[in-house]
């Protein structure tokens, strides 16, 4: 498994330690290089200049499920109280409910080495709360790809799409936030790969 796994949105006393760790391995991960992000989701080499990519955009973790809204709310106040993080952003999860049946959230950050940062959580009920939580991480974790321009990022999600056993599973334009963006599954590993174009507006994922 690539990214860390929790089954559980952290609580109590334990949201600080564990937002540590994820800020510290998302930090880390920032250095991957795209080739080594496109390798590792498509099984073969690509070229990111053919491709018109320029570079790592994001990257998201999956935090583990909620029960409540008041576990998600004080997560949230957590992350805002973080010294280690600015620019945060919430909203709802767009994807969740369409392809997943259930409702999540998000959270936009910028790290204090300037690395933006998605946290993804779900509401633990129905078929979602029966998934491992490995797949669960799989599905909501992901690097995100910054695309050059944003008439780009829709012909370039279909171009991939065709690759077999990849999949277009959202695409969004020009959203609240300015951003472009889509999000290709693979449906042998559930792991997903977003492109995006930001826009002029700092923060926010899908």
């Amino acid at each position: 498994m690539l990214f860390p796994v929790s089954e559980a949105i952290p609580t109590g006393a334990d949201r600080e330690p564990v937002l540590e760790k994820f800020l510290d391995w998302a930090d880390g991960a920032h250095d991957t290089p795209v080739p080594e992000v496109l390798g590792a989701f498509f099984g073969q080499p690509l070229d990111a200049r053919t491709l018109r990519i320029t570079g790592l955009h994001h990257v998201a973790l999956y935090i583990g499920d909620y029960r409540h809204e008041t576990d998600f709310e004080d997560w949230l106040e957590t992350v805002r109280a973080c010294p280690r993080v600015g620019h945060v952003t919430t909203g709802p999860s767009h994807i969740a409910p369409r392809a997943y049946g259930t409702p999540g959230h998000w959270i936009n950050l910028r790290t204090d080495l300037g690395n933006e940062v998605e946290l993804f959580t779900c509401r633990r009920r129905d078929i979602w709360a029966e998934r491992p939580a490995e797949q669960k991480t799989s599905l909501m974790s992901h690097f995100g790809l910054c695309i050059d321009a944003p008439g780009h990022v829709r012909p370039l999600l279909d171009f991939l799409a065709s690759f077999d056993g990849i999949r277009l599973l959202a695409y969004a334009p020009a959203d609240e936030l300015g951003h472009t963006y889509g999000h290709l599954v693979r449906e042998d590993t559930d792991r997903v790969l977003e492109l995006v174009h930001a826009g002029a507006r700092p923060g926010g994922p899908a």
